[in-house]
């Protein structure tokens, strides 16, 4: 359970340090030539009304509770990298989460060629997802 606890926390703050990193920096920069910084704001209606962003709220508390339930039982997640995975997942989320809460939008700014942009967050979500998932156990 520490680990499941340790890397939903450690993802939060790695998303949320990034943002902060990108915000204080501004601009556009690039690394390599492949991968850009910008920060760009995805707003969305459904992030400016009180009623779905409790919603979303409820579902990330009911997905973190479920979690736990499932940990606790032993049916799922008992493995190290599988309780990292769910965390990064979860903190991610909760990274996400804290952005349609504070700024009614999400910051994203990393930039590959053709794909959308995306932050730290999503990528989490999407590793912890697939390693939780898909580790051996």
């Amino acid at each position: 359970m520490l680990v499941l606890l340790i890397s939903t926390a450690l993802f939060w703050c790695l998303d949320q340090g990034s943002k902060r990193i990108v915000g204080a920096r501004g601009g556009k920069w690039s690394w390599g030539g492949r991968v850009c910084f910008q920060g760009i704001a995805h707003r969305r209606k459904i992030y400016e009304t009180p009623a779905p962003r409790v919603l979303l709220v409820f579902i990330w508390f009911l997905a973190a509770a479920s979690t736990l339930m499932l940990y606790r039982s032993g049916v799922a997640f008992q493995s190290a990298a599988r309780s990292a995975g769910v965390g990064a997942a979860l903190g991610g989320a909760a990274g996400n989460l804290g952005d349609i809460l504070r700024r009614r939008a999400i910051l994203n700014f990393v930039h590959i060629g053709w794909w959308p942009a995306f932050n730290l967050a999503d990528v989490s979500i999407v590793a912890g997802l697939f390693l939780a998932f898909f580790s051996a156990y």
